[in-house]
């Protein structure tokens, strides 16, 4: 390696470069624009069930386990079956509701005699028919309607308790019952097995942790977690996955976690595909709430020589000199400078690095030249 290069002796002048030089080296330039980026930190994270949309899962009725058809862990779609067993309550229900429609049709029999008496009595009222029984048999159809009208609201609500049975979550197929998902999700627990009966079950049955929405939580230093406030942006990388998962910081928890000396930071990040499982590892780039203002330039302009951050901007035809810079943040290949270069000037960006080398082997301007 030259002398020069070791010592990094700021260059006492610009590099002089045709244009014809610029398109054989590669070299790229690009212009400084107005801009601001924030300040973030990265994370290691995991992925965590949102306790608050457990779905936990209890059949309507009561009877017998015939199957249990998911295990712990297992994914499953709203409408996946997760249980059938025979259903003793559905049977005493569908029993109960055979009986009031009996009674209705009963009624209603009763209800009809009772018209055509009366309208027999008024017609004949005054002769065969005396005054008295005409009114009897018109009090005994106005009963008779009363009657209808109960048995009516008996059957109403029978049919209302039976519909209790098919609902979002279980499906009637004859005298048994069918349990399903009601969420995308993950299967936390089953407390139940084949031949159990439902009705002295003291647990919930089956409990399925909702992946609709999920937890991202990060653990950063109680440094690094005084920077960082509720609403900041964040992107989560999965393990293989290239393009981050946009989000927003939403609670840092108060203390400290026990086991890993590190504060918990939370984003609640939407997952309809289920490609987030608790448990799964992540990367994530928590930012700052307020941006930093200045010059954005990318990133591949910047150098450094004699420990001194620079970039090298065009002074005049064919002249680029290298100017002390105040770096701000970095992100996805451009960087903020907050001093040292103005909006519109022109920088080099690819190939920066051979001018570099060019000022440090010859410190002159005339020795730096790049000839055509």
């Amino acid at each position: 390696m030259p002398v020069a290069w070791a010592q990094e002796r700021w260059p006492k002048g610009p590099v002089i470069i045709a244009p014809a030089a610029l398109t054989r080296e590669g070299i790229e330039t690009a212009k400084a624009e107005p801009g601001a980026l924030h300040n973030y930190i990265e994370a290691q994270a995991y992925v965590a069930a949102d306790e608050r949309r457990i779905s936990r899962i209890r059949p309507v009725g009561t009877g017998r386990v015939m199957d249990v058809l998911v295990t712990p862990g297992q994914i499953v779609k709203p409408g996946d079956a997760l249980m059938r067993y025979d259903d003793f309550s559905l049977s005493d229900e569908r029993q109960r509701l055979v009986s009031a429609e009996d009674a209705l049709r009963q009624a209603e029999a009763e209800e009809r005699d009772a018209v055509l008496a009366w309208q027999r009595g008024e017609r004949l009222r005054g002769g065969v028919i005396a005054a008295g029984e005409a009114e009897r048999r018109q009090a005994r159809m106005t009963e008779m309607h009363a009657l209808v009208s109960q048995r009516k609201a008996q059957v109403q609500n029978e049919k209302e308790r039976m519909g209790r049975f098919s609902s979002p979550i279980e499906k009637v197929d004859g005298l048994s019952s069918t349990v399903i998902s009601p969420v995308n999700g993950i299967v936390r627990h089953v407390n139940i097995s084949i031949g159990e009966a439902i009705a002295t079950t003291p647990a919930i049955p089956i409990e399925i942790d909702n992946l609709n929405s999920v937890w991202v939580i990060s653990e950063v230093s109680t440094e690094d977690a005084g920077k960082l406030a509720i609403g900041g942006q964040q992107q989560t990388w999965l393990r293989g996955v290239d393009d981050p998962i946009a989000s927003r910081i939403d609670l840092i928890e108060g203390g400290v976690d026990i086991g890993t000396r590190r504060v918990l930071v939370r984003s609640l990040v939407p997952n309809a595909q289920s490609a987030l499982r608790p448990g799964m590892l992540a990367r994530t780039r928590l930012f700052f709430s307020h941006p930093v203002a200045g010059q954005v330039i990318p990133t591949s302009a910047l150098q450094t020589i004699a420990g001194q951050k620079c970039v090298f901007v065009q002074t005049g035809p064919d002249h680029y000199a290298a100017r002390h810079v105040v770096v701000g943040p970095s992100l996805d290949g451009r960087t903020v400078l907050t001093q040292g270069v103005e909006a519109g000037e022109i920088v080099v960006t690819h190939g920066s690095f051979i001018l570099k080398s060019q000022a440090l082997l010859n410190p002159t301007p005339q020795s730096g030249q790049v000839e055509k």
